[in-house]
């Protein structure tokens, strides 16, 4: 290793691991229109968002499940079902919230993109894979979560580490929304086809 590096548990560099409720345990419904609400069919394999999938809720369910509020660079993880697909949050998602199925991973202790980029680079499959919880469906908890072991350089090389992996990141965030943008615009021209017939 490294002099000045140095293992550090996930749970030790966050501020808050936590996930979410489902709206319907709390007597509340669903709404077409309001507040995100991330599942985990909404958290494509490459990392991105596929919004059109989210779900809603109104301001007073909200209100209720502010414990699993999601912010700008939080990492949403899944923990339930389809296991370890996760994304980076960035403005064009809040406001959000989330159900049991996804963790919200939040830190302050070092940069988010770069706890992100340790996800991207699979870090924590192997060991996510041999603590999954086997019942009728696959889960990870929380505390599993927090107990990943993560190697960090010193803050130089922290620094470094970050001027060469945030070109790359924004690279990808800029993807995103190239993808978002067509994707909408094939939509459009889907409907105005459509409507011409």
């Amino acid at each position: 290793m490294p002099n000045g590096w140095h293992y550090e548990l996930l749970g030790n560099l966050c501020d808050c691991v936590t996930k979410g409720t489902t709206p319907t345990t709390l007597g509340k419904d669903f709404t077409d229109t309001g507040i995100n609400f991330i599942k985990g069919e909404s958290i494509n394999d490459d990392h991105s968002f596929n919004k059109t999938l989210f779900a809603h809720i109104d301001d007073e369910t909200d209100e209720l499940l502010k414990r699993s509020r999601i912010y700008v660079n939080d990492i949403v993880f899944t923990i339930a079902g389809t296991l370890g697909k996760f994304a980076l949050v960035d403005s064009s998602v809040i406001p959000a919230n989330t159900n049991q199925a996804v963790a919200i991973i939040r830190t302050s202790k070092i940069m988010p993109a770069m706890l992100y980029s340790y996800f991207i680079g699979e870090w924590q499959v192997e060991f996510y894979k041999r603590n999954t919880q086997q019942a009728v469906q696959a889960n990870l908890s929380l505390g599993t979560i927090k107990d990943l072991p993560i190697l960090l350089p010193d803050s130089k090389g922290q620094d470094h580490y970050m001027q060469l992996v945030t070109p790359l990141m924004v690279g990808m965030q800029n993807n995103f929304s190239e993808i978002e943008r067509l994707y909408e615009l094939q939509n459009q021209l889907l409907a105005r086809l459509s409507s011409s017939r």
